[in-house]
């Protein structure tokens, strides 16, 4: 397997965002993914995906409607305006 891939367990879809699990213990927010379904078993790139710092994290950044815009504004309100 290239070391760049990881394979997991999907543990949730929501719209066209996928969880999953890698390792027992790693969580995985993948984007722009339409035919993944609950226990699949996916490979992704690692520089493709969003590690999740936790299962709580993961679930609430899988029902964000636009989950670009509200990392932007977390990222903007606690570091400040980091494109300048």
């Amino acid at each position: 397997m290239d070391d760049n891939k990881l394979t997991g367990t999907v543990l949730a879809v929501s719209g066209n965002k996928t969880l999953v699990l890698v390792k027992g213990n790693e969580y995985y927010l993948l984007r722009n993914r339409v035919n993944d379904h609950i226990n699949d078993t996916v490979e992704f790139r690692a520089a493709d995906a969003l590690p999740m710092p936790s299962y709580l994290f993961a679930i609430a950044a899988l029902e964000e409607p636009d989950l670009d815009a509200t990392l932007d504004r977390i990222r903007t309100k606690w570091f400040g305006d980091w494109r300048n």
